[in-house]
């Protein structure tokens, strides 16, 4: 019984700093996603390399022990790891890693691939605020590219839980799709309400120019 207590104990301390080491990788991604928002590449990418250190440190302690490997906070950790490197990747127009290149399972690269494309629209209406279309069209098309592909895994919830992320890109997408349409109508207008208070402003100008004319006259 003493071994066995032993033993308990000891997968036992290693769970929780399994669930520590988990909460730092997930920390950092985070950090390093937001930076790429606030244009901080170099910084963004220390810290995703950071996450990505800690978790191949934390495979290596947990090798031996399948269950704990294979737990929730394990993929949610390697989850957290394949959303900041694929983002990371888009932003910087590079090709997309591969599950292997950044130690991730393949169930948490294709959810966190799902996760990417939130943060795909998130940096879409930055972009809109500032009236980059071109660059926006080009993130709708990603998402668009993202969503199809992930509808191709359709498998039971046991086996890859991606169900209720592809509802939500679906929405996501359609949501983007709506916002772009409006950005472009509102420009139109606005092309068009420019365009007409030119020709009045040139009317005007020609009719004080009749003006001063007819003054000196």
């Amino acid at each position: 019984m003493k071994k066995i207590e032993q033993v308990l104990n000891e997968k036992d301390d290693l769970r929780e700093k399994a669930l520590k080491k988990c909460r730092d990788i997930i920390r950092e991604c985070r950090k390093g996603i937001k930076k790429v928002h606030n244009e901080d590449i170099e910084g963004a990418r220390k810290n995703i390399r950071k996450a990505e250190k800690i978790l191949a440190e934390l495979k290596k302690e947990i090798e031996e022990h399948p269950d704990i490997m294979t737990a929730g906070y394990m993929e949610n950790a390697m989850q957290e790891v394949a959303e900041a490197e694929i983002f990371l990747a888009i932003v910087e127009d590079k090709k997309l890693p591969n599950p292997e290149d950044i130690n991730v399972s393949y169930t948490s690269y294709l959810l966190g691939l799902a996760d990417v494309v939130g943060e795909l629209r998130r940096r879409g209406v930055y972009l809109l605020k500032d009236g980059s279309i071109e660059d926006v069209e080009k993130i709708l098309a990603m998402m668009e590219e993202i969503c199809d592909k992930l509808m191709e895994f359709d498998y039971p919830s046991g086996l890859l839980p991606i169900k209720r992320k592809q509802d939500v890109i679906k929405k996501i997408l359609e949501k983007m799709r709506g916002e772009v349409a409006i950005f472009k109508k509102s420009k139109e207008l606005e092309n068009k309400i420019e365009a007409v208070l030119r020709k009045l402003r040139k009317k005007e100008e020609k009719i004080e120019e009749t003006t001063d004319i007819d003054s000196l006259l």
